[in-house]
């Protein structure tokens, strides 16, 4: 039967047991030549033992890694006098940094005589006790660290505290932000914190911010080494565009990266998704952009892509989009003209798409309403504080109909599913995971409430005093940190894990390997799909782990664990020998 399923999903192959340290075999400095070796870390998070989360392999490569990558490679064409070196480490998958760890990349830096520069990157909120406490030991080191991320752009009491400890942080993209850090290190004037100061200003939730246009930005850079640490190896991503239009107030992308939507050059995503199918034998992509539905060049890039599948047929995709992108009706008439929504669905298919990942987030309107989600609505019924049963059966029918135009495609749709909304009740996991189910869902996503720093719903916890968890290390999506109105912290988990117990029962699982995902007009490609994830969210989710920021095969360095909650604490501990 896998065999089968492997020749449907067409771009997988086995997972590579390579083990080796992302560092090893690194060349020391060159007669007369300047050596300047930059690892971009992606921290992982600390379990509820204390322990450092990390696996045999992954599941969902980190974008920000790759990125990052590219935009060193770009500094170091330009700087031709410059030998520069690129190390990515993840730690969830290339292996848990122990103090040892620090130790051994400081000095092979100083016996190579090579600069060093640790970058901690894109470090969310639930990411940055690991970080900090990172960021604490290599300059306990002496070691230049810089640190970036949606947390490290959105809380400003975490920027203070780093800097006050020489930690140079970034605030929003680093497109532009990176070229004059590297410069300023060369010439000795690396300041404390660098965010972007020439671009667009686009409004935020918040506000406005000023972010950079990224028609012309380098694009990530695919390191082979890395790919190999997830257990499909034929599996990258790209950003194609950043930004969200939209006002969700639990969510920081439109603070961070602005309202207004940008895109990369349409010609070079193309040109870049061909030479990494051709050059590094990537055959999956997942599409990152917050809402590719919004990106202003999606018509341009999903034509390019579909002429790429002519002569790769095996290219497929998955993205994120809105429940807009598919709420149309089809044409009555061979005559009619089909809508902009209907061209994006069917040209995404036509181009590999394969999966498509929605926020539904809730059924019900005043959970909707509550959060300013209102685009999950009927136009007429928004912004009216609805809560009837008329109103819910038209979210109900608006959600099934967006699901029955991607299947008609041959597109799965995994749905994200917020639990422990303020509206939300005891029942709620079951209800939403049967609901979910009787619309033809293929894979959901279940993530508790949070309030998240640098989103208006975390300014309201704040002022409200209603946070009950200032951890930040619980901010997952799967512990609950807020006080709910009608349902206690315990009652919240328990519904989360309801809702994913609900969804995938063993009868579903059952189905869904006898007839390989039958889903009424999903593509062979996208059944096979559906049907793994399947497996794997159960899984994960029956490990009490989040399928979407987990893995393959749980490892556990008991030597590294928390040694500090607080700031205060984690400075006293990691910089008694400081030597910075």
């Amino acid at each position: 039967m896998f065999a089968r399923v492997a020749e449907y999903a067409g771009g997988f192959a086995a997972p590579s047991r390579d083990s080796r340290r992302p560092d090893e075999g690194l060349p020391s400095a060159r007669r007369q030549r300047r050596l300047l070796r930059v690892y971009f870390i992606k921290p992982s998070r600390y379990d509820d033992d204390g322990l450092v989360l990390a696996y045999r392999w992954g599941v969902i490569p980190n974008n920000t890694l790759i990125a990052l990558a590219g935009l060193n490679a770009a500094y170091a064409e330009s700087h031709p006098e410059l030998d520069l070196q690129t190390v990515l480490w993840d730690e969830l998958v290339d292996g848990v940094i122990a103090a040892e760890t620090v130790d051994s990349i400081v000095e092979r830096a100083v016996r190579d005589r090579a600069g060093l520069v640790i970058g901690l990157a894109g470090v969310q909120t639930n990411q940055y006790p690991r970080a900090r406490d990172l960021a604490l030991q290599f300059r306990s080191r002496a070691a230049t660290v810089l640190i970036g991320g949606f947390h490290i752009s959105s809380h400003e009491a975490s920027r203070a505290f780093l800097e006050s400890h020489g930690v140079t942080t970034v605030v929003g993209e680093a497109d532009l932000s990176w070229p004059a850090m590297l410069d300023d290190l060369q010439r000795g004037e690396l300041r404390r914190t660098y965010r972007v100061e020439d671009g667009l200003r686009a409004k935020t939730g918040l506000g406005t911010v000023v972010v950079p246009l990224i028609d012309s930005a380098p694009l990530p850079a695919i390191d082979d080494r890395y790919v190999g640490r997830f257990f499909n190896p034929t599996f990258s991503t790209i950003d194609t565009s950043r930004g969200c239009p939209f006002t969700c107030s639990y969510c920081s992308v439109k603070n961070v990266m602005g309202r207004t939507m940008r895109s990369r050059e349409p010609a070079a995503v193309v040109d870049w998704v061909r030479d990494a199918y051709d050059r590094h034998g990537i055959r999956n992509l997942l599409v990152v952009d917050d809402d590719f539905y919004r990106t202003p060049q999606w018509e341009p890039i999903l034509n390019g892509m579909a002429e790429l599948r002519r002569s790769r047929p095996d290219l497929s995709f998955v993205m994120q989009a809105d429940v807009e992108a598919a709420t149309h009706q089809r044409p009555s008439s061979s005559g009619e003209s089909p809508s902009r929504s209907q061209r994006f669905v069917d040209l995404a298919a036509a181009a590999g798409c394969f999966e498509v990942f929605i926020g539904f987030e809730s059924f019900d309107p005043a959970n909707l309403e509550q959060v300013r989600k209102f685009h999950n609505e009927e136009r007429g019924d928004r912004r009216r504080g609805n809560d009837t049963i008329a109103v819910r059966e038209r979210v109900t029918e608006r959600y099934r109909r967006v699901v029955d135009n991607w299947h008609g495609a041959g597109v799965g749709v995994h749905s994200g599913y917020i639990i422990g909304l303020p509206h939300d009740d005891v029942g709620c996991g079951e209800r939403a995971a049967r609901a979910l189910a009787d619309i033809g869902i293929d894979l959901a996503s279940f993530f508790v409430y949070t309030p998240f720093p640098g989103t208006e719903d975390y300014d309201a916890a704040v002022t409200g005093a209603a946070l009950v968890e200032n951890d930040f290390n619980a901010y997952d999506s799967t512990h609950s940190v807020w006080k709910h109105p009608r349902l206690s912290a315990e009652q919240v988990l328990r519904e989360y894990h309801a809702a994913y117990r609900s969804f995938f029962t063993w009868r579903r699982m059952a189905w869904s390997a006898a007839t390989l995902h039958r889903m009424p007009g999903l593509s062979m490609v996208s059944r096979a799909g559906m049907m793994v994830q399947q497996f794997y969210f159960a899984y994960a989710t029956r490990r009490g782990e989040h399928p979407m920021i987990g893995g393959i095969w749980a490892l556990r360095d008991r030597q590294v664990r928390r040694e500090a909650v607080t700031d205060e604490e984690a400075a006293a501990r990691y910089l008694t020998r400081a030597k910075v």
